[in-house]
Order: structure tokens, then C-alpha cells, then sequence
């Protein structure tokens, strides 16, 4: 039974898009694809000035993470963002990935974002 979960944290945003419903369904169709279950994902949206960069993601206090996404770029590469971090998250649920894991993320996030926008999930 899948048991994943998307919470919404920080909405410090002033955009018309709806990141916040774009953010579930994309957290919720990665944790779906890759058999997350009972992972938990914690997403604030931001602006790329108050985050200071595009994305971040962390693990939170409760066996959950924590991911930071800046809404001021475009929505393609919002979602590639929102991907990225979302590597993050598989790379710690299955305890494999090198260095930083930076370079696999980025290798990633377009991927994903343009299988997502292809499903149409969006």
C-alpha cells in the first residue's frame, strides 16, 4: 500500500501559476515511478533571492525531506528544479550515489520533468 505523502511547507511566492498543486502532482508521480513508499516530502516555494539559489533539499527531523524550489524561472526548468532534488531523495532512500550526487541529479532533472510534462501530468 503506498503510503507517500507530499506536506506543504513555505508558499513565499506571488506567481498566478499553481506551484503549489504542480508540486504535489510531480512529488507524487516521482515517489509513485521509483516505489517510494512511505517516504514523506516536505516542499517550500520560494523565490530564487530568499533561497539564494534554484533548489535545495535536506533530511527533515521525522524520516521525511525537506525541498526548497525557487518559482522565478520558467516552468520547464521549475520542474527540472523540483526533479533534481527529488534525485536527492531517492539517492538517500536507497543509500547509493557518488561523490555529492550532484552529477547524476543533473543528469536527471530534464529527464524526468520532460517524462513528466509527457504523461501529462501536468
Amino acid at each position: 500500500m503506498q503510503t507517500s505523502a507530499v506536506k506543504h511547507g513555505i508558499y513565499n511566492i506571488h506567481k498566478q501559476l499553481h506551484y503549489r498543486e504542480l508540486s504535489e502532482s510531480a512529488v507524487g508521480w516521482f515517489l509513485d515511478k521509483h516505489r517510494l513508499s512511505n517516504t514523506c516530502v516536505l516542499v517550500n516555494l520560494q523565490t530564487s533571492k530568499q533561497l539564494d539559489c534554484w533548489g535545495t533539499c535536506h533530511e527533515g527531523d521525522n524520516d521525511d525531506y525537506v525541498i526548497n524550489v525557487a518559482t522565478d524561472q520558467s516552468i520547464r526548468d521549475f520542474l527540472a528544479t523540483l526533479m533534481h532534488e527529488l534525485v536527492h531523495v531517492l539517492q538517500w532512500e536507497r543509500g547509493t550515489w557518488e561523490g555529492d550526487g550532484e552529477e547524476e541529479a543533473e543528469k536527471k532533472q530534464y529527464k524526468f520533468a520532460d517524462k513528466f510534462w509527457k504523461e501529462g501530468m501536468l
